[in-house]
């Protein structure tokens, strides 16, 4: 495994607007949706047909994960039997129009850059005729050109709200809930997984990076305490196949930190009940 110094990243840590995503979030309790007994102790993504993003070397790590998390969020919109593959670029380049400066060169992009992006563009797929193959596949390397059918294809694909999470628990219960999936934006540069693919310690370094959150494992069968799953954006050679358990303990220390975003994102309009058949969801 390569070390975190040596991948390309690209969230613009120092252009973050926190209070913007704080404030442009609802307000929600989302453990009030939960209903005993109906969600299972582990929600694997691994077990489904789940594609791990590779944002090669260019900066557009936030965006893979905004459009990894689209991904998640209208899969789970066609009750988990259909995973429609988002173009990864074109949401960094529409999230770097929404931060001042960043637009035009490969510096990165913000989550709030992002989380705007979602609801008002959308996600552009990458197979928009649905024929099997790449109508606008990922641009090897940076561009700010983009073909004009992809705003017109993503336009299909908005978010519909965004929730700003601070806890463990409040990632745990938005994921529970069958809202979204969430995205997350921090330093990055001085942890990684152990060999089982736990983080239990967060060390702040240098830059900024961005992945997504879609599963969790409460089960306390394999490692003894709740977990949750995250997703990076540099292929199966980083991590443990691309994927990371988070623990309590690494989940407050990183959010404690000042740079730290994590917002979930949702298809629905509002916060609201959504009846999922998760046994279904998790076998393909």
């Amino acid at each position: 495994m390569e070390s975190n110094e040596e991948e390309f990243t690209g969230y613009a840590i120092d252009d973050e607007d926190i209070n913007a995503i704080a404030n442009e979030s609802v307000d929600f309790d989302f453990e009030t949706m939960l209903m005993r007994g109906d969600v299972p102790a582990k929600y694997d993504p691994r077990t489904i047909p789940w594609r791990v993003e590779n944002q090669g070397r260019v900066g557009r790590c936030a965006g893979m994960a905004a459009s990894s998390v689209g991904e998640m969020c209208f899969n789970r919109q066609s009750a988990g039997k259909k995973i429609i593959q988002f173009n990864g670029h074109c949401s960094y380049i529409w999230a770097q129009k929404n931060s001042r400066g960043l637009y035009g060169r490969d510096a990165g992009s913000t989550i709030h850059g992002n989380v705007k992006a979602a609801k008002q563009k959308g996600f552009c797929p990458i197979d928009w005729n649905g024929d099997g193959k790449a109508d606008y596949p990922l641009p090897p390397r940076y561009t700010t050109t983009i073909p004009t059918e992809a705003e017109v294809h993503a336009a299909k694909y908005k978010i519909g709200y965004s929730a700003f999470l601070e806890t463990f628990d409040a990632v745990l219960n938005f994921l529970r809930s069958g809202q979204g999936a969430v995205m997350v934006g921090g330093s990055w540069g001085r942890w990684k997984p152990d060999a089982q693919g736990v983080a239990n310690k967060f060390r702040a370094g240098g830059g900024g990076h961005a992945w997504m959150i879609c599963g969790w494992d409460c089960s306390k069968d394999k490692y003894g305490e709740d977990l949750l799953i995250a997703v990076n954006s540099h292929g199966e050679r980083s991590w443990k196949k691309g994927f990371c358990f988070l623990t309590r303990r690494f989940v407050k220390e990183f959010s404690e930190h000042k740079h730290t975003v994590i917002a979930g994102m949702s298809d629905l309009s509002d916060p609201e009940p959504r009846k999922i058949n998760w046994e279904a969801e998790l076998v393909w």
